[in-house]
C-alpha cells in the first residue's frame, strides 16, 4: 500500500502528477487537499482546504511520498 500526497493538484503540473498516480497501480491512495473539487476517483481523498480552516486538521494525512506542485508554472 503507497500513499502519495499532491499539494497543487489543480494545476498543470499537479493534475498530471495526479493522473500518473491515478493510473499506476502501486498508488493505493491519493490525499490531494484543494480549494476547488477535482473529480472524484476511488483512491483520490480530496479534503476541502475550506474545512480545514474551519478547524479540522491534518490528523489523516500520513503519506509515503509527496509531490509539491505549488506554483510550478510561473513565469
Amino acid at each position: 500500500m503507497t500513499t502519495l500526497f499532491i499539494a497543487g493538484a489543480t494545476g498543470l503540473v499537479g493534475g498530471q502528477a495526479l493522473a500518473l498516480a491515478q493510473a499506476d497501480a502501486r498508488v493505493t491512495r491519493v490525499i490531494a487537499p484543494t480549494r476547488r473539487p477535482l473529480r472524484e476517483h476511488d483512491r483520490v481523498e480530496n479534503p476541502r482546504l475550506d474545512a480545514l480552516i474551519d478547524g479540522a486538521g491534518p490528523e489523516g494525512w500520513v503519506a509515503d511520498g509527496a509531490i509539491c506542485a505549488l506554483g510550478t508554472t510561473r513565469a
